[in-house]
């Protein structure tokens, strides 16, 4: 499949500015594209600082230039007082001057500098990110880190996976996302996080604004009691001691101070805190299946299909195998250029919250960081012709199937383990079903196309059996979410890996089992046989 032009990616960035012109849904950080229209913003803001220094240069110029003239005038005065006030000209001059022009010149003084620039600025604040984008943007930068172990230090300075890019963060970043662990009381993590900034912040000190710079003091205040919370007593103490010397009388350092030094004397050898997060078994698959760490199936080959459809003998498709229990496979060379950029193009316009969705609910969570937007099958020519291309991959009927959903990923965007299926048919399931899924009953089957190449991470990984799909851009994967029987086949349960470097966009046509009822019908399934029908 060929890249995607790079005027196309151009055409597609531009057109997503018009975002900037109308209402945006919040939390930018989940999704690249929506991204976009910040830049915009910034530049904006960036012009309309530039206008204010302008005119307080203004303002300074013209002050300057009268300084000149003025203290040339009162030294020459001043070099001889009587012979120069006994002209009255010269001593009629300085009485006015004093009288007439200082005033004036306080005035002018008082006169506020730049107020259509601090009125603009004020129209714009409503389009700055909020305390929740931010919070997300956070959780997306921990979420990169630990899950594929990177080393915090490379990290920061923009070396990810042994690359490195021209790109580091500042000692603010830093902050934020150790102040964000320190809320979730993840204090390790933060502990991780702080012990890195005040070597940065002194690297900052030339080059940074007083008043954009992080107070030391608060660094050493969260740094300590992110120890204290760990049970680091001996560590808490000195960062405390110096957070004194810097505010005497902080009563809250005061009383952290006081309560270190007490547990120090009496509980010498404190036991540190566990990390709990990693002893959860799905945040352990999670992590293991996008590391790539568990086993892979073998036995696997490539081939052209020309039997699902009478049409794929005159076009078959390019077909690999990525596992046959369950059985996955990756059809390659489905999407053209111009219908990605099309459908991308789309759906940048329309971005909302992904939700997850249950019989029970649909809810917006953060299993799920993206944005998508769902887009009838019936839009246009082009949606049609992939509908009808999806039949050539599947042999299903799509009739009552769901529309497409486009998907963009953002900062560490994720998909949390999960099924597709609801599981309708299991004894388990206790719940109320709508009168839509009594219809057209659950999920057969899944076709998730990839849109986009990703630089590092956005996998698409089957946590129970060990199966790994890197996107790549006009690929599609398709697989069966439950077994012949009707069931929910539990080795279906997958996950999208968080995006480390780059955009993943894909798009996933959910396919129902009502109308499949005479293509692939329910039969008890055959002993170590795999899914396929």
């Amino acid at each position: 499949m060929d890249l995607i032009p790079g005027c196309l990616l151009v055409m597609l960035l531009l057109s997503t500015l018009v975002l900037g012109h109308r209402p945006l849904e919040r939390s930018h950080s989940l999704s690249v594209v929506t991204m976009v229209p910040l830049l915009e913003l910034e530049r904006k803001l960036i012009d309309n600082l530039e206008n204010y220094t302008k005119a307080l240069e203004q303002k300074l110029e013209i002050i300057r230039s009268q300084i000149t003239v003025m203290r040339a005038e009162n030294e020459k005065g001043g070099r001889n007082a009587i012979p120069y006030l006994s002209n009255p000209l010269n001593g009629f001059s300085l009485i006015r001057r004093l009288h007439v022009d200082w005033i004036k010149w306080g005035k002018y003084m008082e006169q506020p500098v730049g107020i259509s620039q601090i009125k603009a600025f004020g129209s714009w604040k409503n389009e700055l990110p909020t305390q929740l984008d931010l919070w997300d943007a956070c959780a997306g930068i921990v979420r990169i880190q630990s899950l594929y172990n990177l080393k915090i230090a490379d990290f920061i300075d923009g070396c990810i996976h042994g690359k490195q890019y021209n790109v580091s963060m500042s000692a603010a970043d830093m902050f934020s996302v150790g102040h964000h662990l320190a809320m979730k009381n993840v204090s390790s993590g933060a502990v991780q996080w702080l012990q890195e900034v005040p070597q940065r912040l002194q690297k900052e000190l030339p080059s940074i604004p007083r008043h954009l710079l992080i107070a030391e003091v608060d660094v050493l205040r969260l740094l300590a009691e992110a120890h204290f919370k760990e049970k680091n007593y001996s560590k808490a103490l000195p960062l405390l001691h110096n957070c004194l010397k810097l505010q005497p009388h902080d009563a809250r350092v005061l009383r952290l101070w006081k309560s270190t030094k007490d547990l120090i004397e009496n509980e010498p050898n404190p036991t540190p805190q566990e990390n709990k997060e990693q002893k959860v078994p799905i945040v352990n698959t999670f992590k293991t299946s996008c590391n790539g760490l568990l086993e892979k199936p073998t036995r696997l080959h490539c081939f052209y299909n020309f039997t699902t459809t009478p049409f794929l003998r005159l076009a078959p498709l390019k077909t690999e195998q990525i596992g046959l229990k369950p059985y996955v496979v990756l059809y390659h060379e489905v999407l053209s250029a111009r219908e990605i950029s099309m459908l991308m193009g789309k759906a940048a316009q329309n971005m909302k919250n992904t939700r997850v969705q249950s019989e029970k609910a649909v809810n917006t969570n953060r299993e799920r960081t993206a944005k998508g937007y769902w887009l009838k099958k019936e839009s246009n020519e082009m949606t049609r012709r992939i509908t009808r291309r999806i039949v050539d991959m599947t042999g299903f009927d799509l009739a009552d199937s769901e529309d497409f959903q486009v998907i963009n990923y953002g900062i560490g965007g994720h998909y949390s383990l999960h099924f597709d299926y609801f599981g309708f048919a299991s004894s388990n399931y206790t719940g109320e079903r709508s009168h839509h899924s009594i219809v057209l009953g659950d999920r057969i089957a899944t076709v998730l196309f990839y849109l986009t190449d990703v630089e590092q991470g956005g996998a698409t990984v089957f946590g129970n059996v060990g199966y790994s799909v890197y996107p790549q851009a006009g690929t599609a994967i398709f697989w069966y979410n439950l077994d012949t029987d009707g069931n929910g086949d539990p080795l279906t349960r997958h996950a999208s890996c968080p995006v480390v470097v780059g955009s993943k966009w894909v798009m996933t046509e959910w396919i129902h089992e009502a109308r499949q009822i005479f293509i692939r019908p329910c039969l008890p399934p055959a002993k170590g046989t795999s899914t396929k029908s």
